[in-house]
């Protein structure tokens, strides 16, 4: 069991040092979750999200989350993968 304090988990403890390196190393996700916010429509805004989210699967070690990103980003720009989507986001909104 954790005994830590969730305060200390989220890292609200560190030093100011240390908090302005987090910032520093996470400021470009910023960057790329306003491109999201910008986006004009749903599609363009699932992109930047796809986006988003390899740039933040960059930071592991994992392998398998960049691969499964790199396919959907794929698919998602595909002719059919775009009509798909159209499809699902008008069933939505209906």
């Amino acid at each position: 069991m954790n005994d830590e304090q969730p305060i200390d988990i989220y890292g609200a403890n560190l030093p100011i040092l240390e908090k302005l390196k987090l910032l520093a190393e996470w400021a470009p996700l910023l960057g790329r979750l306003q491109v999201v916010i910008d986006a004009k429509s749903p599609y363009d805004q699932a992109v930047a999200v796809v986006n988003a989210l390899q740039w933040a699967a960059g930071k592991s070690t994992v392998e398998m989350d960049d691969e499964a990103l790199f396919h959907l980003e794929a698919v998602l720009r595909s002719p059919e993968g775009q009509a798909f989507f159209q499809w699902i986001i008008s069933k939505v909104q209906a």
